[in-house]
């Protein structure tokens, strides 16, 4: 691996003014172009702010590859380069805080990993405070709008354990959604004003003691919109009191974002990103026929 090692500030300056101090025979465009590539590294750890403070104490390269350290964070990861970060979010942790909750979030403990780094944390998307799975941030403002950019491409796979047996085992489902004053999202066949459509696919998997295990694929990302469009077909989420639920058989709401796949915000790579299925929703724990 190639490495360029730069002469570091004399006293504290945003990186990106060094940079372009100390690179005047290069183009500004290009400074900015390797620094958004995650080839800059100071003390050996690659970054992407533009405005992170570089200290005289601090050793600054430029490399050919990009380096992502070996951090400890009390997440699952799945995946970690320069521009973003992949988590297998569990159940009952918030995405983003809250007037209730600030601290335990999702956001709030991948801050404080990437703080060392001097870096921090941009969210592309949100999951339910009691769904688990495959939840991606960037670590970038740049690479945040070019995710969300090309969210529309994106496919989000879903698994969720229903109670009863959806009739037909597949189909396409498209609904109305609106919320009311109790923040329940309420999905309807027709028009409403206000409305916003949402549409999903899904596949049922397999039937235990009139649970169904489905296999969901989102065509739109609305807020509560598998809950609410299998509620609305009489097959709620189970565990999912909020939305008709009349059981909870494994003490949590049985939705997980099982997998992911994005285009890469640097490399335009298509990626795909899975986590496992919880061992709690193995339909054995949810009785026998």
């Amino acid at each position: 691996m190639a490495v360029r090692k730069l002469t570091s500030p004399r006293q504290p300056t945003p990186l990106l003014e060094h940079l372009f101090a100390i690179m005047g025979d290069t183009k500004r465009t290009r400074v900015k172009e390797v620094l958004r590539s995650g080839l800059v590294h100071i003390n050996g750890v690659s970054t992407t702010r533009h405005d992170v403070q570089v200290q005289p104490e601090d050793t600054l390269e430029i490399r050919s590859e990009i380096s992502v350290p070996a951090r400890s964070m009390p997440l699952e990861v799945l995946h970690e380069d320069a521009s973003i970060l992949v988590i297998n979010k569990p159940n009952g942790l918030l995405t983003v805080g809250n007037k209730y909750e600030r601290d335990r979030t999702v956001e709030a403990i991948v801050n404080q990993a990437l703080a060392s780094q001097r870096q921090r944390c941009f969210i592309v998307q949100r999951l339910d405070l009691y769904t688990s799975g495959v939840l991606l941030v960037a670590k970038s403002e740049a690479a945040q709008k070019s995710i969300q950019k090309n969210w529309g491409k994106s496919e989000k796979i879903y698994h969720a354990v229903v109670e009863g047996v959806p009739n037909p085992e597949s189909a396409t489902l498209k609904h109305f959604l609106t919320e009311d004053e109790r923040l329940v999202v309420n999905a309807s066949e027709v028009p409403r004003r206000g409305a916003v459509e949402a549409t999903l696919s899904y596949q049922s998997l397999h039937q235990v003691s009139g649970y169904t295990l489905v296999q969901v694929q989102l065509k739109t990302g609305k807020k509560n919109q598998i809950r609410a469009q299998f509620s609305a077909i009489g097959n709620p989420v189970a565990g999912d009191a909020k939305y008709g639920a009349k059981s909870n058989p494994v003490n949590r709401l049985c939705l997980h974002a099982s997998s992911l796949t994005v285009i890469h915000p640097k490399t335009d790579e298509i990626m795909r990103f899975t986590a496992p299925l919880p061992s709690e929703f193995d339909l054995r724990n949810f009785g026998t026929n």
